[in-house]
């Protein structure tokens, strides 16, 4: 009996480490953002999902094709593909998500840095001068009137249970991947100087944000 008892409060306490959160049909209206999300928290820089999984979002500079002849786009096409098949394989169970996505501008350093400036400045005029650039980004950026491409890669770890343990396994099993495929991308760009990053936690709330609400309103 007390060995029966033992091995079942084991096994509950192993089902409650246990993701079990399935997405389901979004209750439109009736629901907020986060009881709709899959997001279940930000951890060391990468995203807990409620189903499980630790994400990693990679950035990527762009090429632009259009400045390449047809053996150079030729040859673009064959180095992605090459790398697509020694990240991915025929028999890996490795999963990726490639989005290029529209956000606006960041100005906020460059709006910063005028105010410093307006701050130092002596001379009425050119007072006057820094004063209307920064009013002038000021209303680009309540407007979202100036956006940007950005391009990620969204790469993921499944986490065996709910314990801290298993999460900070994860963690650096995650920081290998991601530094691997940051030198893979580089290196197999190198010729074209593609720059590769991983985006840490305001970033990646940046991206969500973004994604949940372009227009900011």
């Amino acid at each position: 009996m007390f060995g029966f008892g033992k091995k079942k409060k084991y096994t509950e306490q192993e089902n409650k480490l246990e993701f079990t959160f399935e997405p389901r049909t979004i209750n439109k209206g009736k629901e907020t953002i986060d009881d709709m999300s899959l997001i279940k928290s930000i951890y060391q820089g990468y995203v807990v999902t409620k189903t499980g999984y630790l994400v990693a979002i990679i950035e990527t500079t762009g090429i632009n094709l259009e400045l390449l002849n047809e053996e150079e786009q030729s040859y673009a096409f064959e180095t992605y593909n090459t790398f697509l098949m020694n990240t991915l394989g025929d028999s890996s169970k490795e999963k990726q998500q490639y989005l290029d996505i529209t956000m606006p501008v960041n100005f906020e350093d460059y709006i910063l840095a005028y105010k410093k400036r307006y701050l130092q400045e002596t001379n009425p005029a050119r007072k006057q001068l820094i004063a209307s650039y920064i009013d002038y980004f000021n209303s680009k950026v309540y407007r979202n009137e100036m956006s940007t491409k950005r391009h990620l890669l969204v790469i993921r770890e499944k986490i065996t249970d709910k314990s801290l343990t298993s999460l900070d396994k994860k963690v650096s099993d995650l920081d290998e991947k991601v530094n691997h495929y940051i030198n893979r991308l580089e290196d197999a760009f190198e010729q074209h100087d593609l720059q590769a990053k991983k985006l840490y936690a305001d970033e990646i709330i940046a991206v969500l944000k973004n994604l949940f609400n372009y227009n900011g309103k």
